[in-house]
C-alpha cells in the first residue's frame, strides 16, 4: 500500500518538474536540445506510471488517446514560430501556453490519481479515461517537441542571442 503512495507522490513530483521545465516558452527565453528534450521524456514517465497504476486496462483507448495526442502535438509544433542560434544550438520558442498548459493538465491528473486512489480509497469505475488522458497529453508534448526541434527551428533564420535570450549587441 505504501509503495503505491511512494509512487504517486513520484509521479506528481515528476509532473511538477515537467510543467516548471517549460516555463522557458512562456518568457520566450532559448533553450538547448536537452531543454526540450526533458519535458517530453518526464511527461511520458508521467503518463506511463499512471497507465501501469490504472484499474481500468483499456488498452485501445489508451492508444488511441496516443495517436490523437501524438498527431495534435505534431501539428501544433508546425504552427509555432521559433528561431534559431545555429552557433549555440539553442532556439527561442515565440511565447506559447500550450505545452505549458497540458503540462499544467498533467500535473492536474497525476494530483487527482494521488488524491483519489490514496487519500480518498475511492473505488475507481475502471473506465480507463485519467490513464488516456494522461497519454494524450504526454503524445502531444512529445509530438510537439519533436516537431520544433527538428522541422521548426531548422526551416528559420539564424539570430545570435545570449544566455538570457536577448539578442547580441553589434
Amino acid at each position: 500500500m505504501h509503495s503505491i503512495l511512494y509512487l504517486h507522490i513520484l509521479v506528481v513530483l515528476l509532473a511538477a518538474i515537467c510543467l516548471w521545465s517549460l516555463r522557458h516558452e512562456l518568457v520566450e527565453r532559448p533553450a538547448s536540445g536537452a531543454g526540450f528534450s526533458v519535458p517530453p521524456a518526464l511527461a511520458i514517465l508521467v503518463a506511463s506510471a499512471l497507465l501501469i497504476v490504472s484499474p481500468g486496462k483499456r488498452v485501445e483507448l489508451w492508444v488511441i488517446a496516443i495517436i490523437l495526442g501524438f498527431a495534435a502535438g505534431l501539428g501544433a509544433g508546425v504552427i509555432l514560430t521559433a528561431v534559431k542560434d545555429y552557433e549555440r544550438r539553442v532556439v527561442k520558442v515565440q511565447r506559447t501556453f500550450d505545452g505549458f498548459g497540458a503540462a499544467a493538465l498533467l500535473l492536474l491528473l497525476a494530483i487527482a490519481r494521488l488524491v483519489t486512489s490514496d487519500l480518498m480509497t475511492r473505488q475507481s469505475s475502471k473506465f480507463g479515461v485519467l490513464g488516456a488522458s494522461a497519454s494524450f497529453l504526454a503524445a502531444y508534448i512529445v509530438g510537439r517537441a519533436i516537431t520544433i526541434w527538428w522541422y521548426t527551428a531548422p526551416r528559420t533564420i539564424h539570430l545570435d542571442m545570449t544566455e538570457d535570450g536577448r539578442r547580441k549587441a553589434g
